[in-house]
């Protein structure tokens, strides 16, 4: 298996794994929105209401931009692109190192 084939499994597999984190974060919307919807129906007429609307405005944003990074991750983890394989398996010496050329025949 050549560095390139393990660096394309390896990234697939984290991606395989966010996009199963974001499909278990999607089940948690409905119950903010529910959560929200219930808050903001009393509307501002008391402070506790308004606290509780603030409240789950916010937790129903930060979730839906948890699952929006998550689905972005996967995309950048699928793809694979050169930034991605330079961060997961570094290059070895070997790699670095250039190939020596001779004008010398063989011997």
């Amino acid at each position: 298996m050549t560095r390139n084939e393990a660096v394309r499994l390896v990234s697939r597999a984290l991606a395989i794994i966010q996009l199963i984190t974001a499909l278990l974060e999607i089940t948690y919307l409905p119950a903010d929105i529910l959560s929200w919807y219930h808050h903001a129906q009393f509307g501002s007429s008391s402070i506790p209401s308004d606290y509780f609307t603030r409240l789950s405005t916010i937790e129903l944003g930060a979730l839906i931009l948890r699952i929006c990074g998550l689905l972005l991750l996967t995309l950048i983890l699928w793809n694979c692109g050169p930034w991605v394989a330079r961060n997961l398996i570094p290059p070895t010496q070997k790699e670095e190192e250039p190939i020596e050329q001779t004008n010398e025949p063989p011997t």
